[in-house]
């Protein structure tokens, strides 16, 4: 078996960088780096050890040959490949092999429109790479869908009863803005194909938190006045929060749209660039396991409560996975509770969603993880932040 030490020769393409052989109880991480920087492999190895087993592959057709014949639990991209570039792979590995985790190696700011790749991605990462926090992240992540894949778990919420409907215009609507180009009456046509949903929409759209003073009388005037993102997160909104409304809570239930609705607004602000979309999706989202009964919630343990009951983070996971929203959405719905899990550097998506909903009371903030991520001094920016969007209604 070869040693961790890396030597050049080992870095032709196809060749496998090899470290000590685990325990059958520590079995390596199984990944593919592709990229043309083979000196971001080369410190991998020599930082985790017998603890991966990593591929390295120059171009994009060595990269898929290798997906396609061996078995590797995560990839990492760089935008730049010797042959094909890093956007694309990852947008043929997100159809091919959607269970492997695809990353995205940003060189430290300045790959910035890799970041067009953002729908086909579960992590970004930024060089110099963390090796120990880019392997504690992915075996969070491998984990985590462990947890959500398992028999037990589906038990569990099978047991709860009838489960929310999957949100299919909003999931419509999802796929058709990816499309930059897509018209505004297009959008205002899918939405409108549904009279009682559109009502909704336009009952939110012309509310405080986003009318701005202005009276919006249509769909098309919601769709050029907040633009296709911000207004299918309103669909999103009314679809889920209205689609099973239970008769004895309407005011708990519209006061968790509206909660998730700001949460998302926030989460925006607190990550704004490229990733405020995803994370303003992510914070909607992350209250949607409330909708359930019997879910748990950890820091308010109800009497006589089982301990592996699903939480209801773990819980709202499940249900956009049985919807099949994107798994950034489902990871980020999961840990936002316990941000630490998702082992982000800095505030990332999962961070923003966990600070948002903290900001507005609805879980409290994760002091060890702001102090661990060198975030302490953004507390009071954040409230500002918070309180401004209060003011806002």
């Amino acid at each position: 078996m070869a040693s961790a030490t890396v030597q050049p020769r080992l870095f032709e393409p196809h060749s496998r960088l090899i470290a000590p052989a685990a325990t059958p109880d520590d079995a390596p991480l199984r990944l593919l780096f592709a990229g043309a920087d083979v000196s971001v492999a080369a410190a991998l190895v020599e930082a985790l050890g017998d603890r991966i087993v990593l591929q390295v592959a120059g171009a994009s057709d060595e990269a898929l040959a290798l997906v396609r014949r061996e078995a590797f639990e995560a990839v990492l991209v760089q935008p730049r490949l010797g042959q094909g570039s890093g956007n694309a792979l990852l947008g043929v590995l997100k159809r091919e092999a959607p269970k492997l985790v695809r990353c995205l190696v940003l060189d430290d700011g300045r790959d910035a429109p890799g970041l067009a790749a953002l729908e086909n991605l579960h992590r970004i990462l930024y060089q110099p790479l963390d090796a120990e926090a880019l392997l504690s992240g992915l075996k969070s992540l491998l984990a985590l869908r462990r947890r959500l894949e398992s028999p037990l778990l589906a038990e569990a919420i099978g047991r709860i009863g009838r489960l929310p409907p999957p949100p299919a215009l909003s999931l419509d609507l999802m796929r058709r803005t990816e499309d930059l180009d897509v018209a505004a009456r297009d959008v205002a046509a899918l939405v409108e194909s549904d009279p009682t949903l559109a009502a909704k929409v336009l009952r939110l759209c012309n509310s405080a938190m986003y009318s701005g003073g202005r009276r919006i009388d249509d769909i098309h005037s919601a769709v050029v006045w907040l633009g296709n993102l911000s207004l299918r997160r309103l669909v999103m909104a009314g679809e889920i929060f209205g689609a099973t409304r239970p008769k004895a809570e309407p005011e708990a239930l519209d006061r968790l749209r509206d909660t998730s609705l700001r949460a998302s607004r926030l989460a925006a602000r607190l990550l704004p660039g490229p990733r405020a979309d995803l994370a303003a999706t992510a914070a909607l989202l992350a209250g949607v396991g409330r909708l359930l009964p019997q879910v748990r919630v950890p820091w308010a343990p109800q009497p006589g409560e089982a301990g592996d009951w699903p939480t209801y983070a773990e819980a709202g996971a499940y249900l956009l996975a049985l919807w099949g929203l994107p798994e950034t959405l489902v990871e980020a719905v999961a840990q936002h509770a316990a941000p630490a899990a998702a082992a982000e550097p800095g505030l990332g998506v999962v961070g923003a969603c966990h600070v948002a909903w903290a900001l507005l009371g609805e879980l409290p903030l994760d002091e060890a993880w702001v102090d661990a991520q060198g975030l302490a001094d953004q507390r009071e920016v954040w409230q500002a932040l918070a309180a401004e969007l209060r003011g806002e209604g």
